[in-house]
């Protein structure tokens, strides 16, 4: 451990080796935050001989937990396992094991966005609720608000928005399902009914360390609380000037209030910069130095000063699609890898020109954060097999198959199929076992459900002869569904065919590398990947992203485009002073990216829908930036 701690500078070595009792890690951009946080498990186990059951690490999203894990085997070897997971990750597995106590059956469905939509559709349905008047959308966000924040459907002012939620739950139950919230909420209810296994996760977790703590919402901060109240050694690792979730539910105050909740913390804060050159660096810190809403800490770096920040004033967007590829094109023919080159916008249609651009230039990109692997309907196909293989009450994910690939089981069977269970309080799957009382379906639809159905009772007997791998090349294979994507057919099918075979190539290596997991550890793994998990970081192409989505990251070079007044800050943000705190929060991550060039671009003029060309005006961010780190775009010196 000592020649490990020599690597740290005074702060970071503080950080590992103050142990006991709250601790708040202010760590800001580029302070090397992972390595302090996996030195300082490390340090626990290797120095404090703490038992690496006892330890929990949480993190936002999988690959950040994957990394960690992975460097911690690397310093302590690979017989320490210690539980690092996300938020859902974790509370998804307290649930296996418990929820049964609070009446969830332990092999639950976990519903993503287009489930909970789904569900929500169904829902307006039932109460012959016009989806135009109340956009399922909006009720969608209506609900994750509640739930985010602990409350009950009846802190809903709206009778109708109140109905559609307790029905939605009511679904959900019946199709032993969880949505996201729920993992987090119902951890908290479980810890609320059942003394004793708060008692045991408390016991077992006697060391707590939450990273990205500013973006915890209110469940996150009440459940982190409750498990660290019994032996308060609970480290929060988190940076203010970072905050810029405030949309999806996490609380600044959480972060800035944490030595309210905590009056014996010990504050360490990390403001050393080992990523940016100095000139990118001030740059950030003048912008961001402008929110009065944060906590006092100032950046430096021992880097090199670093080439000035590029501004290029565009006369409209077309004429910044062109620099920004113009530049990618020098960049690449000066050797630099266009991975380490990323494109950042504030909302999504900015990719537009950019895409387009870039086709014209022949130059390699990727959209980060846009359609993701897993959200391809081909693979929620195949994953919805498995997912009534795993849990037949789930309503959601059989209506989704039993028509694909098509058995002339149309929308209008399916209604009587609901309509059925509804009245003799059955699941959908039960009904297809039923179907023949169903008179008003003919014979010939009542034999193929009936086929449908035995197919998958066979799949459901099955499954524990098999791995993952195996049992989805069964139901590939059973479903006629890899058959029905005819390579010959369309270049669609054969892009749907080989993305189905790279799902199973993907599970394959699942099988092999966990052979101890199950269908339902496989489904739960698949259902909690975010976007930036499924981000290839090795490949040879731009990144192209939204601001939100670069959080995070770091790149050499830099593109900051669109920075413009309405867009950057954002027009929703600035009749309201937190919310124009956090667009400024926003520019910081953004700038802060950037290793060793950046670019800023501003068109003066950007079509608009219905509106035609609109003329802009820059951004006011741009004024906090000093003079003496930025050059012209058209007079680079």
């Amino acid at each position: 451990m000592d020649e490990l701690l020599a690597q740290l500078n005074p702060e970071q070595r503080k950080a590992v080796k103050v142990t006991k009792g709250p601790i708040l890690i202010l760590a800001g951009a580029g302070s090397g935050k992972t390595r302090v946080i996996t030195y300082r498990i490390a340090y626990l186990i290797k120095s404090k001989n703490i038992n690496p059951k006892n330890i929990l690490a949480i993190t936002f999203t999988n690959k950040a937990a994957g990394e960690m894990q992975s460097r911690i085997q690397t310093l302590l070897g690979s017989d320490h396992k210690v539980w690092i997971r996300t938020f859902h990750s974790t509370c998804a597995k307290m649930l296996r094991g418990g929820a049964e106590r609070i009446g969830i059956k332990k092999n639950f469905a976990i519903y993503d966005e287009y489930d909970q939509l789904s569900v929500i559709k169904e829902c307006l349905s039932d109460l012959d609720i016009d989806a135009k008047a109340f956009s399922p959308a909006y009720i969608a966000a209506v609900i994750n608000n509640i739930k985010e924040n602990l409350s009950s459907g009846s802190a809903i002012e709206s009778d109708i928005l109140r109905n559609v939620y307790n029905v939605y739950n009511k679904k959900l139950a019946e199709y032993n399902a969880l949505d996201f919230d729920d993992l987090i909420m119902k951890v908290v209810e479980l810890f609320k009914t059942d003394e004793d296994i708060l008692e045991y996760y408390q016991e077992k977790f006697r060391y707590i360390l939450v990273d990205e703590y500013q973006d915890t919402n209110r469940a996150q901060y009440v459940l982190t609380k409750m498990l660290a109240e019994k032996h308060r050694n609970l480290c929060v690792v988190g940076d203010d000037d970072q905050s810029i979730y405030s949309w999806r539910g996490a609380e600044i105050r959480n972060i800035l209030d944490f030595e309210e909740d905590f009056p014996d913390t010990t504050v360490i804060k990390l403001q050393q910069n080992y990523r940016s050159t100095r000139r990118i660096l001030k740059a950030a810190s003048a912008v961001v130095s402008n929110n009065e809403y944060r906590k006092s800490k100032t950046l430096w770096c021992d880097n090199e000063t670093g080439e000035r920040i590029v501004f290029f004033d565009a006369d409209d967007s077309y004429t910044e699609a062109a620099y920004v590829a113009r530049k990618i094109m020098e960049l690449k023919l000066k050797g630099v890898n266009l991975g380490e080159i990323a494109v950042f916008y504030r909302v999504n249609y900015q990719s537009r020109l950019f895409e387009e651009c870039f086709i014209t230039y022949r130059i390699p990109y990727e959209v980060v954060g846009s359609l993701r692997f897993y959200e391809r309907a081909e693979i929620k196909n195949v994953l919805a097999y498995l997912r009534v293989i795993n849990n037949p009450l789930d309503a959601v994910s059989l209506r989704r198959i039993i028509n694909v690939p098509s058995r002339k089981i149309g929308h209008e069977t399916m209604e009587k199929i609901s309509a059925y269970g509804e009245k003799h309080r059955i699941s959908v799957y039960e009904v297809l076992h039923e179907v023949d009382n169903i008179k008003k379906i003919n014979s010939g639809t009542r034999k193929r459900i009936k086929n449908f159905a035995k197919m998958i009772d066979l799949l459901i007997d099955t499954q524990r002869q098999m791995d993952i791998y195996e049992l989805a090349l069964q139901v590939v294979k059973d479903s006629g569904y890899l058959s029905s994507l005819s390579e010959d057919r369309t270049e669609r099918d054969y892009i749907r065919r080989k993305n189905v075979e790279e799902l199973m190539l993907s599970m394959k290596d699942y099988a092999r590398e966990r052979p101890e997991a199950n269908l339902n550890d496989y489904l739960e793994e698949v259902s909690l990947r975010s976007d930036i998990d499924d981000w290839n970081e090795s490949t040879e192409r731009v990144n192209l992203m939204t601001l939100h989505n670069a959080k995070g990251l770091e790149f050499d070079i830099v593109f900051i485009t669109g920075f413009e007044d309405g867009l950057i800050p954002h027009y929703k943000s600035q009749q309201d002073a937190k919310q124009y705190e956090e667009e400024r929060r926003l520019l910081y991550v953004g700038i802060t990216r950037a290793r060793k060039l950046l670019h800023m671009t501003y068109a003066r003029q950007r079509d608009m829908f219905r509106a035609g060309p609109s003329y802009t005006e820059l951004s006011p961010f741009y004024h906090e930036i000093p003079r003496d780190v930025m050059c012209s775009g058209y007079n680079i010196d």
